[in-house]
């Protein structure tokens, strides 16, 4: 299904909209049941899920990079150094800053007139805050540049442009100058590497694409390098030999229960009648347990969540007419392989798994009715856009008659236990920066005076725990040199440290949200990541070649500094920070890290930019 989605005559419209209509892939699943009988409806469903959300998160990152490499694009054509800028205009250097000056507040002023006619100008002391949005800053700038045909306007803004929407008050250094030129088009080059990159493909399981690319390697030599690394790509990677996962996008279609001896137990809608037993002992467990066949098992960190989603469904059947099934717990579920060690069946090494998402919200009674009124307001909008009923089709007189009995259902609270809300200072910030040498550094400050308050630093966030860092260094070192050895002999297993990199992950993100808590503070601040890695990548590369004319050196070098950059599982990081400030009900917004000053000036800096920006988003 996942190569029929990419051959299909659409499929040129769908990129440029962005999304795969789920009608089509039904449509393509229909005649695959007749080549896989016998199967349950769950699997096809599944699959269909599986196909429609690896398309529109693949068509999702594409547009993304398309708008950012369209924006780098046009940032290289604009900009050019302050010579050229010079012989292009005709005048002086003061004269471009000045009418840089000239246009940079007539931008300003602009959107404040629109906003309200009769608004005071701002104050002097007021500049600092008033320059924090750059970005919609710099994209009234690029407006502007198209709009004018002025050369000395022109070359005004591509100067402002260039320097960050300010006037510089330092000369330009053409050789640093030329070097971020040079890190720019290393930057559009990754993209348009990226943006040709192949379409979702899905798992080798039977193994046969990697007969076939073994048996061309074999018989001919390739046309190119490009191609050549294509081929070693797929001889040397790991065979998928496990089946794809099972999705349940209903929170109703887990069903939860105990065994007699009070374990969790679970089944899935359309799946227990196609469980068969051979052993005799597991055939009786089977015939006294047919409801739910699954035994469940799991850490004390996860039981309380287990048990939440038990006490749901018991009160869900048993008020199965009133009881809101939007309010349960449990959002959806995914039934999948994890892969074991050891010889012997599949199914006996490998062990199947569970995982679960739910709203953080409805763990407690304030949250489940601010999700409550959220739902009551979409199910109200839904029945304002009804017409008469005989202007109904049949398919929406059965979405209406949904909408109607979703809208008396949610009128029934379950009960959850209560929690005060977390109350904290808004001035007061937790602002992290993240980086090589150090995982995380907090600056907890007072944004209202530029106050630090208390650094942190991994040694200080873990304490005790800080030799398990020390730990993981070195076992990432000793897993990258095993890793090399094994590519080199063709050895497919690859080492990891996984589990006790997300372990530290989350003492570091409870240590943080502790932190706040201990200051009052009002949020905590993380860096968006959407490009970091990109740009340290970019980086590294325009260093390398100024390091060195040999492509072995630079390769070298960059390697080197590659792999510390890769090392960090960054987003896991802030994703356990984000989580767990959720579930107390901490703010975490999302800032930019700056590339210059070392990690506390970072940090620092993070958290009085993102509470400028909010000041500038209130008034």
């Amino acid at each position: 299904m996942l190569n029929q989605v990419s051959q299909h005559p659409d499929f040129e419209t769908w990129q440029r909209r962005g999304t795969v209509p789920e009608k089509t892939v039904k449509e393509l699943c229909e005649p695959l049941k007749a080549s896989y009988p016998s199967q349950p409806a769950r699997f096809y469903a599944s699959a269909i899920l599986m196909v429609t959300y690896t398309y529109e998160s693949w068509l999702a990152l594409q547009q993304n990079r398309r708008r950012r490499l369209d924006g780098k694009q046009k940032w290289l054509y604009v900009v050019k150094s302050d010579a050229e800028l010079l012989e292009l205009s005709g005048t002086t250097f003061k004269a471009i800053q000045q009418q840089a000056q000239t246009i940079l507040n007539q931008i300003d002023v602009e959107p404040e007139i629109q906003a309200s006619p009769n608004a005071k100008r701002r104050k002097p002391a007021q500049k600092q805050a008033k320059s924090v949005n750059t970005a919609s800053l710099m994209t009234r700038l690029f407006e502007a540049y198209e709009a004018t045909d002025e050369i000395l306007s022109r070359c005004a803004i591509a100067y402002l442009i260039k320097n960050g929407c300010k006037i510089s008050e330092t000369e330009e250094d053409p050789e640093a100058f030329a070097h971020r030129l040079h890190r720019k088009q290393q930057e559009i080059e990754q993209l348009e590497a990226q943006m040709s990159a192949r379409l979702p493909k899905g798992r080798d399981l039977t193994g046969e694409e990697f007969l076939k690319t073994l048996a061309i390697a074999t018989q001919q030599a390739s046309e190119s390098v490009t191609q050549a690394r294509e081929w070693q790509a797929k001889l040397l990677t790991r065979p998928a030999s496990l089946p794809y996962p099972i999705l349940y996008g209903s929170s109703t279609d887990v069903l939860w229960g105990k065994t007699a001896k009070g374990r969790l137990a679970v089944s899935f809608n359309g799946i227990s009648k196609y469980l068969k037993a051979a052993d005799s002992d597991i055939k009786n467990w089977f015939k006294d347990n047919k409801e739910y066949p699954f035994r469940l098992y799991c850490d004390q960190r996860q039981l309380p969540f287990f048990q939440r989603f038990l006490d749901d469904w018991q009160a869900y059947r048993a008020n199965e007419d009133t009881y809101p099934a939007g309010l349960l717990t449990l959002s959806s579920a995914m039934l999948t392989w994890r892969e074991g060690e050891g010889n012997g069946d599949p199914w006996n090494v490998n062990h199947l798994t569970l995982h679960c998402s739910f709203d953080t919200r409805l763990m407690t009674a304030e949250g489940t009715l601010q999700v409550q009124q959220e739902k009551l307001a979409k199910a109200i909008r839904n029945r304002t856009l009804e017409t008469s009923d005989h202007e109904l089709t049949e398919h929406q007189q059965k979405f209406h008659q949904r909408n109607a009995s979703t809208l008396r259902r949610l009128t029934n609270l379950p009960h959850r236990p209560s929690r005060k809300p977390y109350q904290g200072n808004p001035e007061i910030l937790v602002g992290l920066s993240l980086g090589l040498a150090n995982p995380v550094t907090a600056a907890v400050v007072n944004a209202s005076t530029g106050d630090v308050l208390s650094y942190r630093t991994p040694r200080t966030l873990l304490g005790d725990r800080y030799h398990l860092l020390n730990c993981q260094r070195q076992q990432q070192q000793q897993n990258a040199l095993q890793r090399h050895k094994n590519q080199k002999r063709g050895v497919a297993y690859q080492p990891s440290e996984s589990e006790l990199g997300q372990y530290l992950d989350r003492l570091l993100a409870k240590a943080i949200i502790q932190l706040a808590q201990i200051h009052q503070a009002g949020s905590i601040v993380i860096p968006n990541l959407t490009h970091l890695r990109e740009l340290l990548a970019s980086e590294i590369t325009a260093r390398a070649e100024q390091k060195s004319s040999l492509v072995e050196i630079q390769n070298k070098y960059a390697k080197e500094y590659r792999q510390a950059i890769h090392r960090w599982s960054y987003n896991r990081l802030i994703d356990s920070i984000r989580g767990k400030g959720q579930q107390l009900g901490i703010i975490v917004e999302s800032g930019f890290q700056p590339l210059q000053g070392t990690h506390k000036e970072q940090a620092k800096d993070m958290a009085i930019a993102a509470y400028h920006a909010r000041t500038i988003a209130t008034k």
